[in-house]
């Protein structure tokens, strides 16, 4: 578990950055030391019929049981706020009535800490599909100001949350591409983290909005939600995928050089089906394919694993009760299919 004035886990060779600095400036490349490495899973909490077997119950401990058995040293939590339009700058969120309550994430947290593991806490906005928090956007001053004033709030409760209950991380945002752009605001809410939270931080940048960040200065590492096109067809193999890789891990490779920071994948995730790493985000019926899910785990295993700039990944995702998943479904967890094998076998290779 971590207390209060621990080391973060990734090391750089230089302090963070002041988070007032401009972007003018181009950020001098400084050696990257990467740390343990953060063999993560996204960590969800078990909804509707299930509901009893979420954050804190003793199926949630069974199945972070079976995550360490796997290698897993740390798990992303999430708690959600709701945002009815892209438009809108209301959010509705509540730490004690809606699914993720304050005290499940308590209650997970121990679990996992009970367990070794540490705990990264990453909220979450929803908006209405076909809407998505990618298209969060205003168009005057007074709309962005109120919208990041029902964030900051939103925000720094769970960052007050996660400093009470000695949480190791905190994801400051995930995949608002259209926010980022708002540099001054965001390095103020940064600022205001820092003051209430001691352990790292970190941004969950779309794959197409992580060259554009400017602001991972103010970080600890790179977040990146990595759900990056590969090969098209209904079923690449792993040689294909590896291949697919190549040119993503030369300019990842470049970004962190350019920052001086390690990048680790707050998110990635293949579904067990057809056509799966050609749009990974994607949600649909095709049909159940195991393989192309375990080729797809095994291809980010060889090729971006190893990569000397990086510093972990979180498989979307694993649910908090034991028996999900299993060779007819085609979602994307990889529990009892052929992809939890392939996890397995390189989480626990020191």
């Amino acid at each position: 578990m971590r207390t209060a004035g621990a080391p973060i886990l990734l090391l750089l060779t230089l302090p963070v950055l002041a988070c007032g600095r401009s972007s003018t400036a181009e950020p001098s490349p400084e050696p990257i030391v990467v740390g343990e490495m953060q063999r993560g899973v996204s960590y969800a909490h078990a909804t509707g019929r299930r509901r009893n077997r979420g954050y804190g119950s003793p199926a949630s401990a069974e199945s972070l049981q079976v995550l360490q058995d796997l290698g897993v040293n740390w798990i992303s939590i999430t708690p959600y706020g709701f945002q009815r339009t892209p438009e809108d700058t209301a959010i509705r969120w509540s730490g004690s009535r809606f699914g993720e309550t304050d005290d499940r994430l308590r209650a997970v947290a121990a679990q996992a800490h009970e367990l070794g593991i540490k705990v990264m806490l990453k909220p979450h906005l929803w908006l209405r599909p076909p809407n998505w928090v990618g298209m969060i956007e205003h168009h005057s001053e007074e709309a962005w100001s109120a919208w990041f004033e029902a964030y900051r709030e939103l925000i720094l409760h769970y960052a007050a949350l996660a400093q009470d209950v000695a949480m190791d991380a905190l994801c400051i945002g995930n995949e608002m591409a259209e926010t980022t752009g708002q540099e001054r605001e965001w390095r103020d809410l940064i600022a205001e983290m820092r003051e209430t939270f001691d352990g790292t931080l970190t941004y969950g940048a779309n794959f197409d909005e992580v060259d554009d960040v400017p602001f991972w200065d103010a970080l600890d590492f790179i977040g990146v939600s990595a759900y990056y096109p590969l090969a098209s067809g209904r079923a690449p193999n792993r040689e294909a995928l590896v291949a697919a890789w190549q040119p993503l891990i030369t300019r990842l490779g470049n970004l962190s050089i350019k920052w001086s920071k390690p990048i680790v994948f707050t998110e990635l995730g293949y579904r067990s089906s057809d056509f799966a790493p050609e749009h990974p985000w994607q949600v649909d019926r095709a049909a159940v394919n195991l393989q192309v899910q375990a080729d797809a785990y095994a291809a980010f295993f060889e090729a971006v694993w190893p990569q000397p700039w990086f510093g972990g990944v979180y498989w979307w995702k694993w649910f908090s009760f034991p028996d999900d998943g299993g060779p007819t479904d085609n979602d994307f967890t990889p529990r009892n299919k052929p992809a939890e094998r392939v996890l397995g076998r390189y989480y626990t290779r020191r």
